[in-house]
């Protein structure tokens, strides 16, 4: 689902367009608040079905060709998907549920149906009058344009003539100049020019009652729009009269719970937060069955990959000056230190504070950074403590941790100081407080353990 497009809608139903929503006394703008609710339910309705449809597993191919970090890799997916699911679910509710709000705010100016029986008949009569003079008005528009387009082709029409008789009465001139006038040319081009005079009279004709068109039209618009204010007002008053007496008996809550469009529309809005939560409740219970299933098919193949490697030779790790065969060492004295400190911190965000009192307490030292991620350097410079983070390739391996190993974790723009805690080595960590072992923080981490 689009948060976008929700807030948008949210937009709509409580800005400054929150009337163009809601329906009116007028046939032309009922229908179109009917098409903004049509389209929005359908969308709701929409983004329900899209809010209830949850991805596919092919558990075959997992179980045939996945591996480990690509099984871990999975689970994280259907772990986010539950987050988006929540996310998505709890935007559209608190869009539902400021669209019943706004209901309730901007639905109580609406004259329920039942009361307007009353008055359909005049109502109607009225609107259909106002309609038919709007008509009415429409071609005397059409009449008034088209009457000033023939008035200045007109006007265009005699100017041209009037230049064709400039044109003659030169020519003449020029004619009786010469010493023997041709008589009969200059009586040609007389006639030529009364008959141009003829025409440019007819035209002026022309333009006459084009202009008499024109104010006829116009009087009749001043009339008709004269006539249209009075309807109006007219409609105003009929439905100010038809509120005040609705008024007197219904209170506003009753004015939208009994309007039978508005009460739809708040029964619709309610029915669909509800679907949405159950179909969020769907999701999640999919979407977790996924995950345990993956889980057991993940742990399934750990189990063989430890069976294979068992059975082709022992891993050895060097830790500076000692190498260890098989699984890393515990160091259970730093991790009892490491519980009891916690335990009696008891805070959360001083994960430093908490590792330096325990380092400090066991082996006389402390890291002295401000942040977390500063320690990944000052570890891997001591003699006295080995990285060991390529024994741990996927971060879910982490909850196998010996006791008393350190992890590090470096900072991001999310996590501007990082995350530093001490495994416990039943897959809980020890910091300032305690809580499961950190493997999803979203940078790299890094593992380190004691040397002696």
């Amino acid at each position: 689902m689009s948060y976008n497009y929700i807030s948008s809608i949210l937009k709509k139903l409580t800005g400054a367009n929150m009337d163009d929503l809601m329906p009116k006394t007028t046939q032309s703008s009922t229908m179109a608040a009917q098409s903004i609710k049509e389209t929005y339910y359908q969308t709701l309705e929409d983004e329900l079905v899209e809010l209830n449809e949850t991805s596919e597993v092919d558990y075959e191919k997992i179980i045939s060709k996945a591996t480990v970090e690509e099984i871990q890799q999975e689970i994280e997916n259907k772990q986010q998907e539950i987050t988006d699911k929540q996310t998505e679910t709890n935007t559209y509710i608190e869009t539902c549920k400021n669209a019943i709000e706004a209901i309730f705010a901007n639905g109580t100016d609406v004259i329920p149906k039942e009361v307007q029986e009353k008055y359909d008949d005049e109502l109607a009569n009225i609107i259909a009058q106002i309609g038919e003079n709007t008509g009415v008005i429409q071609e005397n528009l059409s009449v008034i344009t088209e009457n000033t387009l023939t008035i200045k082709n007109s006007e265009a029409e005699i100017e041209a003539r009037q230049k064709e008789i400039k044109e003659k009465e030169d020519e003449i001139k020029s004619i009786r100049k010469s010493s023997s006038p041709d008589e009969d040319k200059i009586a040609t081009l007389q006639s030529e020019i009364d008959s141009l005079n003829l025409e440019i009279s007819i035209i002026n004709a022309i333009i006459t009652n084009a202009n008499k068109n024109i104010q006829t039209a116009q009087n009749a618009n001043s009339s008709l729009e004269s006539e249209n204010k009075t309807l109006n007002e007219s409609q105003s008053g009929l439905m100010t009269k038809l509120m005040n007496e609705y008024y007197e008996t219904h209170t506003e809550e009753d004015r939208v719970y009994e309007d039978s469009d508005l009460k739809s529309q708040i029964e619709n809005l309610e029915n669909n937060i509800e679907d949405a939560q159950n179909n969020l409740t769907t999701n999640v219970l999919k979407l977790s069955g996924d995950i345990e299933l993956l889980a057991q098919i993940k742990a399934l193949k750990e189990q063989e990959q430890s069976k294979i490697a068992g059975t082709a030779s022992t891993p050895s790790y060097s830790t500076g000056g000692t190498t260890y065969s098989g699984n890393l060492p515990s160091n259970t004295t730093l991790a009892s230190a490491a519980e009891s400190m916690a335990n009696s911190m008891g805070t959360t965000g001083w994960c430093l504070k908490g590792v330096n009192n325990t380092l400090e307490q066991v082996y006389g030292f402390r890291l002295s950074y401000n942040s977390a991620y500063q320690a990944i350097p000052a570890l891997q410079s001591r003699g006295d403590f080995v990285e060991v983070t390529n024994q741990y390739e996927s971060a879910s391996d982490l909850v196998n941790l010996p006791a008393g190993a350190i992890v590090v974790w470096e900072n991001s723009s999310n996590h501007p100081h990082g995350h530093i805690s001490i495994a416990l080595g039943d897959g809980r960590e020890a910091s300032d407080h305690i809580q499961n072992q950190t493997t999803n923080y979203g940078t790299q981490y890094h593992v380190f353990i004691k040397n002696s």
